[in-house]
């Protein structure tokens, strides 16, 4: 049975109220009227939007694997300078605080490499190496170790992580300088106590950290930075001539090798970084030191190189061994895999387990990358990096067939040696791609040189887009 119009309460509602008079009637009709546009406009825009979105590309995104100090980092922020400009200014001036971390946190390396020298000459009762003018030195640098706390809770909460340490260095023993224990000589667990770097555990990676440095800075906590360059500002004769020393170099050349190579040195552009009107240049934050946990998630709309904006998103993978696990959610839904290969290792061992040679455990990640079913359709970059400290090895005649049996052959020059490594990398490849059609891209780099970089990434990003493009469907 239908309800007749007296007891249908739509149109009871819709009836005009009794007595209403000629006005009345027309200001209810205009307000009715301008209701219904109100919300068609809406409709209309939530349409637009629903579209927009149907429209709207996913975003490119780019997982970034590779060894502790194999230079991940570093290329994901030549990345964002080459291609998300906007970003990288607006982070520039956020650098110059990192940067100051990485120099105090520099001198104070050197300063514990000539104290455990000290405290190992009383404990062994032999005539210690360092004379009273260094003790002196070291006296008038210990402020540096307030100021590197104050730092580190100025960066963010953060905790202590292991840092690799070149194992084929060895003490020169014949200069009369003690032997530092060897990895051979502590178990694991003791050697990675003993060598520790600090680190930030942060969701996002650094733009978090970067964001809360800018917070910082407009805040109480503003006149951080002028404090520390004051500071070493008048310490800075001492550390140049602690530097500069014959017998503070032989200990840290046998402690870490060459502490100069490292990501995160400074010393040599101290007068620089500690002028007032100091600046951090594309370089500086290429070469800054800061070091995250976990997955990291970098994400950049790119203002140049693409022809339209886009999301890139990129992911920077722990690089701890048994992180391995960490991988795994995001290899079903990225584009492309950028495999870092730090070549100049050849004669270094890993800190994890010093039996093992760090580049043979990279042919190993490798491998393992190449073979992984979930990364099938994904192409697969890599960057054999840290050319420039291969040459100077070579050059240094440093043997690769003391150190990788597997190289045949006398010729140790940078172009046999490179060829070498090539193309066992690519008989990886091949022997683990499986059905995959993809091809075997490489790339010689030395990341830290930003301009020779350019163009490398310039190769990486249209090879991506060339796999987003078929992805789609649409080659």
């Amino acid at each position: 049975m239908f309800q007749s119009s007296d007891q249908d309460p739509l149109a009871a509602a819709l009836r005009p109220p009794p007595g209403e008079t000629q006005e009345q009637r027309e200001e209810r009709e205009a307000a009715e009227a301008h209701a219904l546009e109100v919300s068609s406009r809406i409709d209309a825009e939530i349409k637009a939007d629903k579209q927009a979105m149907k429209r709207q590309k996913k975003p490119i995104r780019v997982l970034v694997l590779g060894q502790s100090m194999s230079g991940k980092t570093t290329t994901i922020k030549n990345f964002q300078m080459a291609y998300a400009q906007k970003s990288w200014a607006e982070e520039r001036s956020s650098w110059h605080i990192v940067i100051l971390f990485n120099l105090v946190r520099t001198v104070n390396t050197i300063a514990d490499t000539l104290n455990e020298e000290t405290t190992y000459s009383v404990s062994s009762g032999r005539k210690s190496a360092l004379a009273e003018w260094h003790r002196s030195i070291l006296f008038r640098l210990s402020p540096l170790r307030r100021i590197e706390k104050d730092l580190k809770a100025f960066l963010g909460t953060g905790t202590s992580e292991a840092v690799e340490i070149d194992y084929s260095k060895r003490p020169n023993t014949s200069s009369g300088l003690r032997e530092s224990s060897s990895p051979q000589q502590l178990s694991s667990q003791e050697y990675i106590k003993k060598h520790q770097e600090f680190c930030i555990w942060s969701s996002s990676g650094w733009k978090s950290i970067l964001d809360q440095v800018k917070t910082r800075s407009q805040g109480k906590d503003s006149q951080v930075p002028r404090v520390v360059r004051t500071v070493l500002s008048s310490c800075k004769d001492d550390i140049f001539h602690l530097w500069n020393d014959a017998v503070a170099q032989s200990l840290l050349r046998a402690k870490y090798g060459r502490l100069e190579e490292t990501p995160g040195f400074f010393l040599n552009d101290i007068d620089r970084i500690l002028s007032p009107d100091y600046t951090p240049t594309d370089q500086d934050i290429v070469r800054a030191r800061l070091r995250t946990t976990g997955v990291q998630e970098y994400r950049f709309t790119l203002d140049k190189g693409t022809g339209t904006a886009r999301d890139w998103v990129m992911y920077d993978v722990a690089s701890i061994r048994t992180s391995k696990a960490a991988w795994i959610p995001y290899f079903p839904d990225i584009t492309a895999l950028i495999f870092l290969a730090p070549v100049s290792s050849f004669n270094e061992r890993l800190l994890e387990n010093p039996k093992i040679n760090r580049l043979e455990d990279t042919f190993v990640l490798w491998k393992t990358v190449c073979s992984s079913k979930l990364l099938s359709n994904v192409q697969l970059i890599l960057f054999m990096n840290k050319t420039d400290i291969l040459a100077r090895k070579l050059e240094q005649g440093i043997q690769v067939k003391d150190h990788i049996p597997e190289f045949g052959g006398n010729n140790n020059d940078f172009l046999a040696v490179a060829e070498w490594f090539r193309r066992v990398f690519k008989r990886l490849f091949i022997d683990n791609n499986g059905p995959s059609n993809r091809k075997f891209i490489a790339h010689f780099t030395n990341v830290v040189d930003t301009k020779a970089t350019q163009h490398t990434l310039q190769a990486v990003q249209t090879a991506i887009l060339r796999n987003d493009i078929e992805e789609a469907g649409l080659m």
